[in-house]
């Protein structure tokens, strides 16, 4: 009868850790640098940034409305759609309201 006890370890693999190439980045994470250090100037010098998103529905045109407004002044910074939009929604909602009696 054979020995319970387990066979004599093998040798273990010494694996040598992978170089560390020193490599330029891409142009994509260049950007994306820029667009970080941008992003931390502005709040450092407390320029107007977006932080407010607010999403509404306008009921005579019957669609959705986002306004992008800066917290701290609460100025409207961005508006989608715009008014002219929003306009042409509402004639063509009243349009089909008349149309269609609703």
């Amino acid at each position: 009868m054979s020995s319970i006890t387990p066979p004599t370890p093998a040798v273990e693999l010494q694996f040598a850790p992978k170089p560390q190439l020193e490599a330029e980045k891409g142009p994509a994470a260049q950007a994306a640098d820029r667009r970080w250090a941008e992003a931390l100037d502005a709040q450092r010098n407390d320029v107007a940034t977006p932080n407010k998103l607010e999403v509404s529905l306008d009921p005579s045109a019957g669609r959705f409305v986002q306004l992008l407004t800066d917290a701290n002044t609460e100025e409207t910074l961005r508006k989608y759609p715009s008014e002219g939009q929003l306009a042409y929604s509402r004639a063509v909602m009243a349009y089909m309201r008349a149309l269609y009696g609703e």
